[in-house]
């Protein structure tokens, strides 16, 4: 049976930590190791570590480093046949791994794996569910429309142009699951298989600024690459584009720019009704837009 390195990123992680190693350490599969990349973290993160065994292999970046460029220092050392990703605060499944390499030993054509998610708050308590949308193979169409890929519920085979783009500050993972996506088979599990926390003060709320800047980036370079998409994917591709201006408004929102996050949005307010609805509330008193906002990432 194959092995898997399971990639966990760390800066002063210490609060959800544990949590979050005992959920691998609780697997039904066992042929794993944790590669475990601390970013120069000031809290007991490394003293936390030191209660499990040398399942988990320790490393430390000489300073602190963007995302992207941490989780490539730490695909250095991932040398098993399958690479799995746990940021620090959330959890697994029990029976994850187990149900991911089956299936990825039991079907060559595919190159990466995900499932669905339930939905915590900081105090574990369950917010939602995810289960998605697209159909196993050509899931391309599906993350066009409304992305659905769950860092923390990938698994994909270990290849040597497994790489995240380091010029991205929020969005590498997105960046890496789109190229794969557009080449390459991937296989949709219908439950959720891992329990993602969102948190107020998460790397994502932070970066609201580069949100839409870095999606942009990742769709014009894949449209650049592969121009057929744009042919192919006609509705996705206005889709797609419908959430970078999205999330642009977003920002501009949050800047208090209600008149340029209206005009953002009124050129893709006839895509679809969500997004109709999405202009004229643009309109309204700002709680309004806030209260529909609240807790999203």
């Amino acid at each position: 049976m194959a092995k898997v390195s399971i990639l966990m990123n760390a800066y002063n992680a210490e609060k959800y930590l544990e949590e979050a190693i005992d959920s691998v350490y609780a697997q039904t599969f066992k042929d794993w190791e944790i590669i475990f990349v601390d970013n120069c973290s000031t809290d007991n993160t490394k003293k936390l570590l030191n209660n499990y065994d040398n399942k988990i292999k320790y490393y430390k970046t000489d300073r602190n480093v963007p995302l992207g460029s941490a989780r490539n220092f730490g695909l250095q050392h991932c040398k098993s046949e399958y690479i799995a990703f746990l940021d620090t605060d959330d959890i697994w499944l029990e029976d994850k791994l187990e149900k991911q390499t089956q299936i990825m030993e039991e079907n060559n054509n595919y190159q990466l794996c995900y499932g669905g998610v339930i939905y915590i708050n900081e105090a574990s308590k369950i917010i939602g569910t995810m289960i998605p949308k697209a159909k196993s193979g050509n899931v391309l169409s599906q993350q066009f429309k409304r992305y659905e890929i769950n860092m923390q519920s990938v698994l994909l085979r270990n290849r040597d142009d497994v790489k995240f783009n380091e010029k991205l500050r929020h969005s590498p993972d997105f960046d890496l699951f789109m190229e794969i996506a557009s080449v390459s088979n991937v296989y949709v599990i219908k439950e959720p298989i891992v329990k993602y926390r969102k948190l107020k003060d998460s790397l994502t709320s932070k970066n609201i600024d580069v949100w839409w800047l870095e999606m942009k980036y990742t769709l014009d370079r894949l449209f650049d690459k592969y121009p057929e998409l744009k042919d192919r994917y006609p509705n996705g591709y206005k889709m797609a584009y419908a959430k970078v201006s999205y999330n642009k408004a977003r920002y501009l929102i949050s800047l208090k720019h209600r008149k340029e996050a209206s005009k953002e949005l009124s050129s893709f307010k006839f895509v679809n009704i969500e997004y109709f609805i999405l202009f004229l509330i643009s309109f309204f008193p700002l709680r309004v837009w806030n209260t529909i906002h609240k807790g999203l990432k």
